[in-house]
């Protein structure tokens, strides 16, 4: 089955808010400071989390809880991250977000340029998120929260 995107709409749609309200609870999450996995609640209204896979920039496969661990572990250390999306697009079960990532983490900054994908379940929960990125530097912190994670499964 082929899904392809035949309309182009400057009003965002559903699956596209539901993208940009994760992100923005990562946000808030962020923002409050995180020390374990659990501070990770508020986003997990926006998954499935008993589906959920993330496969990451080091093709790691994480479910909910390896992914909560990645993101603490990622966040840990003072790490400040802020993005600009460029394009979204919307097809089928699917969003496709064309961003730019910021990472600093003391003197250390990072830019990667990344689409993520998001595939979502017929309650509009986040299932799959596949992350594809462009970088001279992944961040040495974030290799190693990704194989920490990996690890703990």
């Amino acid at each position: 089955m082929q899904t392809t995107a035949t309309d182009i709409s400057s009003e965002p749609g559903p699956l596209t808010q539901a993208v940009r309200a994760f992100v923005a609870a990562q946000g808030r999450v962020l923002a409050a400071g995180v020390s374990s996995p659990e501070d990770w609640a508020p986003v997990a209204e926006f998954v499935a989390v008993d589906r959920f896979k993330r496969v990451g920039a080091y093709l790691e496969e994480l479910d909910w809880d390896q992914y909560r661990a990645f993101l603490t572990g990622w966040a840990k250390g003072g790490t400040r991250f802020e993005m600009t999306e460029y394009r979204v697009t919307e097809a089928g079960d699917s969003v496709f977000q064309e961003i730019e990532e910021r990472h600093w983490r003391g003197d250390t900054f990072i830019r990667k340029n990344v689409i993520a994908v998001y595939r979502f379940d017929g309650d509009a929960r986040i299932v799959h998120l596949d992350i594809y990125e462009q970088a001279t530097d992944s961040g040495k912190w974030i290799a190693e929260a990704a194989d920490a994670a990996t690890a703990a499964g």
